[in-house]
């Protein structure tokens, strides 16, 4: 059944795109492998599109969710904090092209090995992959680390934790040599208002934000909007909160020079 799946679902696509599209299923991997014409994705779901794969079924609109006030463009330095699967990498490699950068950061060892393979797969040597917590001193932290978990990967809630290295965004601009950087986009489960207290060197050499706050968790550890606006302002942004869209969009926050 896999196999026939996979030959209809190929003959369409490529008929759809007026190029070869395909899916197909290895069975030693126990995954679907995808070759879309956005790039190619390994996955254990049967996903109809790229979209469909990078919001995981959500098809929430990448342009006016992340790329509202500032969308990269060729050549363009970026940081995806909170890369999870590789989702919005997917997308950000493509935009910046191979004369730009993408370092994508996830603590979470599950998410991270897929985003791994994804950036192996598609050969794209202007993407970074970064194992490391985002927080305001270097040391340790653990995280959780359930795919089951509707907020996977945080470091508050440990159910399931394991031990990573903790780095400031300074620290990993200077070891990797990145003096500017053109937009960070920060989804982070919380954690953003730490994470943006590591980044008192670069933060004049940070051009653009966009940052999801976590206040609708209803947690203490989780509300994080005022400290995210108020180190904005500090430090010589312009900044607004989206306001519209469902409950998780209405707390983003977009951030400019």
């Amino acid at each position: 059944m896999r196999l026939s799946y996979g030959m209809v679902k190929t003959a369409l696509d490529s008929l759809r795109h007026r190029r070869l599209v395909t899916t197909r299923w290895v069975p030693s991997e126990n995954r679907w492998h995808y070759h879309w014409p956005e790039g190619r994705v390994a996955d254990e779901g049967r996903w109809k599109d790229a979209q469909g794969w990078a919001t995981r079924g959500f098809y929430y609109g990448m342009d006016d969710l992340l790329f509202r006030r500032f969308r990269p463009s060729s050549g363009d330095v970026v940081f995806d904090v909170g890369a999870g699967d590789g989702g919005e990498t997917f997308y950000l490699a493509n935009m910046v092209g191979t004369e730009g950068r993408v370092i994508s950061v996830e603590a979470a060892p599950s998410p991270f090995r897929r985003l791994e393979d994804l950036v192996t797969r598609n050969a794209w040597s202007q993407v970074t992959p970064l194992q490391v917590a985002l927080t305001s001193t270097p040391g340790t932290v653990s995280i959780s680390d359930d795919p089951e978990q509707w907020v996977a990967g945080n470091i508050f809630e440990s159910a399931g934790s394991v031990d990573v290295e903790a780095r400031t965004f300074d620290d990993i601009c200077e070891s990797l040599g990145v003096e500017s950087v053109d937009w960070v986009k920060m989804n982070i489960e919380g954690a953003e208002k730490d994470a943006l207290r590591g980044m008192e060197r670069m933060a004049p050499h940070i051009r653009n934000f966009t940052i999801s706050c976590h206040d609708f968790l209803g947690t203490d550890w989780g509300r994080s909007k005022n400290e995210v606006l108020a180190w904005l302002e500090a430090h010589g942004f312009t900044a607004e909160m989206r306001g519209d869209g469902d409950f998780v969009q209405q707390l983003y926050v977009y951030a400019w020079r």
